[in-house]
């Protein structure tokens, strides 16, 4: 099935009549061979400047243990970092040793509560290898979100299904509230915005080349913009989708493109545009504020920082917190994400 070109326009609470158990845990695919389940979120307080970055999934070897890669996002630029390790207590949600994912009302509200430690870091350090490791300093959370917008279906949008890297993929805007907790610091609100997705089916990443990804909530309007580029090995894009929500209306679109990433150690460029089509032409343009690089591995290992030396060509993952001025002047808050192979960097240039 080729993918839908023609812009469109949704209406209604539950544009891509998204089933409320679809937010729940996945029934477990033994039988399909890497089958594969991840959530991913992040929270950012503009007023506090700090946050903190989720994303848990299955283990290729044990579909039943779930992985976690904790980050916290702290005022003064530091990084804490954890892996983890543990096995989910019902179906509402991840569960490892240090976190818990609970969805608490499908569509609409979650909570997200941590209690650990994470290793000290820079962004400089993660362009160095693997991170979450050595000396570390206490931290937890407990943020309870609820949704901005509706729930986006990424295959609903694009008209098509069963991508290499996801059979299933939704993603959501929403507002957070709670506090983060580290050891040596006064407690630090992290009131503000959230991204979340979530993702199952087959994980192929052999042939995947990159991604460029975001999720900005504006909430004087209450506006949430959301887009995916992808790409194969080869450079060529495969897909470019974004959609704009407000007020019950779902914009759906296919021209989109972002700037990309020029250097690992530093997140450069850090003043990032991304064009929208569309209905009208607009711009949006994102201001860096922190971040974090991971690096993942096949056959669906996420390492924190980058793992040059575990495989060849990794497919390295630049995420973090932007300030974003739409066209209008209106601000927003949310996570850009720009996905390379080593091989392809550096790569500016918009894509």
């Amino acid at each position: 099935m080729s993918q839908v070109s023609q812009p469109r326009i949704l209406l209604g609470d539950n544009p891509f009549d998204v089933r409320p158990e679809h937010d729940l845990l996945h029934d477990v695919r033994r039988d399909v061979e890497h089958w594969s389940e991840t959530q991913f979120f992040q929270v950012w307080s503009p007023q506090s400047n700090a946050g903190a970055f989720i994303h848990v999934g299955r283990w290729p070897g044990d579909v039943d243990l779930w992985w976690a890669q904790v980050i916290a996002m702290l005022p003064d630029g530091t990084l804490l970092v954890d892996r983890s390790w543990g096995r989910a207590v019902d179906h509402r949600g991840p569960a490892t040793g240090n976190l818990r994912v609970e969805c608490v009302e499908p569509l609409t509200t979650w909570r997200v509560r941590f209690d650990g430690a994470g290793e000290p870091a820079s962004l400089a350090k993660m362009a160095e290898g693997p991170v979450g490791a050595s000396r570390a300093a206490a931290f937890s959370f407990d943020v309870e979100l609820r949704a901005a917008a509706p729930v986006w279906d990424m295959h609903g949008a694009l008209g098509i299904e069963n991508l290499s890297w996801a059979a299933h993929h939704h993603t959501q805007g929403l507002y957070a509230r709670g506090a983060l907790k580290v050891e040596g610091y006064s407690d630090i609100d992290i009131d503000g915005v959230a991204a979340r997705d979530h993702s199952s089916g087959p994980r192929r990443l052999e042939n995947f080349g990159g991604l460029h990804f975001f999720v900005v909530v504006f909430p004087d309007s209450g506006r949430v913009a959301n887009a995916v580029i992808s790409w194969g090995r080869d450079g060529e894009v495969g897909h470019r989708v974004f959609t704009v929500q407000q007020n019950q209306r779902c914009e759906i679109g296919y021209e989109v493109e972002m700037t990309g990433l020029a250097e690992l150690g530093t997140h450069q460029p850090r003043e990032v545009v991304m064009n929208l089509g569309g209905e009208r032409p607009r711009t949006y343009r994102g201001e860096w504020m922190h971040g974090y690089t991971l690096s993942l591995l096949a056959p669906n290992v996420n390492v924190n920082g980058v793992a040059h030396a575990e495989e060849f060509d990794p497919l390295l993952v630049t995420q973090g917190a932007f300030r974003v001025v739409a066209d209008d002047g209106e601000v927003g808050w949310g996570v850009i994400e720009r996905d390379y192979r080593s091989s392809m960097l550096p790569a500016p240039e918009m894509r």
